[in-house]
């Protein structure tokens, strides 16, 4: 078994560091140990910076030099990082919360992998898909997992997350919805689908079962004019511009927004288990998980197996559970 409170040492290159996420990130693991650098396309005069723009392969290879781990907050279709990994060797973990099917493209890549690429990594997907897994083990009669991805409106989202709300919530026209007993503050709410191609980022851990993804805005106001425009049948019409938040202060800075995030299995709809993720700031809550990832990683789950991973093949929720309630992020049963 992986012991993930084994400190980490090394040098970790954060492609988006300029963003709110990879800032998170930056610093957390930071404060784990390693030496921070950010990477981004913007100019920056900080001495932990590297220039990288992904459209120029060539400035990521030369941002390398010295680098033992590399964790991308890029949504970048073409995956330029992560096949120059695979190819040339060494580690990513990627937590940009791509389409699903971005797993598949890169298994698919020509060739023997000589690196490691961890996908979906973070809080949600990334932990959730651990609660899932556990859940699923526990109770595999189970027919459904239906998870719920609570977020505050209030909460600092830059131009990769504000695409990724807006391509979960406008690709249909019109959402399931179901009612979720979650926990306070949120409570009682009606939750809206979310994402629902993508399955929950779940992929092999559902086996074969129905996945059922919804999400749930703090803020009621917000998330009652989703519902309406969801019952309409209008929310495919809603501009990206509708997704972006300002930052939490001048900084960009990762809020410290409550989070409870749903994980529950059933059985002909009657729930036979769940669980919920509670933290205080997502952003900063899967900085904190991708910390630990790393860490799972290096002390050796998944390491020497190079290829593709996904978070149930790097490690479990019973590994991380002491070191997450050490950094605040704590599981909870529900029923």
């Amino acid at each position: 078994m992986p012991d993930v409170n084994e400190p980490s040492a090394g040098r970790v290159l954060v492609l988006g560091g300029q963003g709110v996420l990879g800032t998170a990130i930056a610093v957390a693991f930071g404060a784990a140990g390693w030496t921070s650098v950010r990477a981004g396309r913007r100019p920056d005069s900080g001495a932990d910076f590297r220039p990288v723009d992904l459209d120029e392969p060539d400035t990521l290879e030369r941002a390398l030099d010295g680098i033992d781990l590399i964790v991308s907050t890029v949504p970048d279709e073409r995956l330029v990082a992560e096949r120059l990994v695979l190819t040339r060797g060494g580690v990513l973990i990627n937590v940009s919360a791509m389409a699903a099917s971005a797993v598949q493209r890169l298994r698919r890549v020509p060739g023997e992998p000589r690196g490691t690429v961890l996908m979906n990594a973070g809080i949600a997907p990334g932990l959730t898909n651990l609660l899932a897994a556990d859940l699923l083990a526990r109770h595999p009669e189970a027919d459904e997992v239906e998870l719920v991805f609570t977020v505050s409106a209030k909460s600092a989202v830059g131009p990769a997350g504000s695409r990724f709300a807006h391509r979960a919530l406008t690709h249909e026209a019109r959402h399931q919805t179901t009612v979720v007993p979650l926990p306070e503050p949120f409570g009682r709410r009606r939750c809206l689908g979310f994402a629902e191609a993508d399955n929950g980022w779940l992929g092999a851990v559902a086996g074969g079962r129905a996945v059922s993804p919804y999400l749930c805005i703090s803020e009621h106001r917000v998330h009652s004019a989703l519902l309406a425009f969801n019952s309409a049948g209008i929310i495919a019409r809603l501009p990206r511009s509708a997704f972006v938040s300002a930052p939490s202060d001048a900084h960009g800075a990762a809020g410290a927004e409550p989070v409870a995030h749903w994980v529950a299995v059933r059985r002909g709809g009657a729930c036979l288990a769940a669980r919920t993720l509670r933290c205080r700031g997502d952003y900063r809550s899967a900085a904190a998980g991708t910390v630990l990832f790393a860490r799972s990683l290096a002390a050796g789950a998944g390491a020497g197996a190079a290829g593709v991973l996904v978070p149930e093949e790097a490690c479990t929720i019973g590994e991380l559970r002491s070191a997450l309630a050490e950094s605040d992020i704590v599981v909870v049963d529900e029923q």
